[in-house]
Formats: C-alpha cells, structure tokens, sequence
C-alpha cells in the first residue's frame, strides 16, 4: 500500500498550528472580531469586552507580534486593526460546523 502525502509540509503545519492557538483564545477572537473592520485602541477595547487593560494590552502585543494587526500612534493613544480581516474567517467556519452538527459538547471552565 503506497503511503498517502500529506497535503501541507512540516512548515505549514507549524504555522498553521501557530494561528490555532491564536484561535484557541476567546478574548483574542473577540478582539480580532472586534478591529476587523474599524482601529480600536486599548482603552476602547478593554471597555467593549469588559477585560483590564493590562489584560487587553498583553493579547494585542501578541497578535503584533505575530503580524496579525497593526498599529497607528496618533497623540498618547495607539490604535490597532487587523491587518487582513480574513484572519476572523474561522470563527464563522466553526460556527458552520457547530450548527450543522447540532451540539458540540463544550468542557466547563475549572
């Protein structure tokens, strides 16, 4: 039996694993969700999803520096947008694919 080839390489599996766990951050989709579409800043951000500063201002460093939005420094404010809104098009993937298997069985946070 002839062994079948993975359609990505090594790498693409790394980097794609890089943006899973990207994903796999509720409060990170919610910002990207967020500024897919119009810039935010920190102070805005943490207002919209009910979360500290500190907090917001730690998932944002990590999506620049994974390239995944980009800043505008304008006066003491800084203002972050994705930087290609395709980036949130999972989240509307795996809500397909929730609702077309009817439940998917969700583990209570500890």
């Amino acid at each position: 039996m002839a062994k079948s080839k993975s359609p990505l390489n090594k790498e693409d599996y790394q980097k794609n694993a890089v943006l899973y766990k990207v994903m796999a951050n509720a409060k990170r989709l919610e910002i990207l969700n967020t500024i897919k579409d119009r810039e935010a800043n920190v102070n805005e951000l943490s207002e919209i999803l009910g979360t500290r500063k500190s907090n917001t201002s730690q998932h944002l460093m990590y999506l620049r520096y994974l390239g995944l939005v980009t800043t505008r420094r304008q006066g003491k404010n800084i203002y972050y947008k994705v930087v290609d809104p395709e980036i949130v098009a999972p989240c509307k993937i795996f809500k397909a694919l929730r609702e077309k298997r009817g439940h998917i069985n969700i583990p209570s946070s500890t």
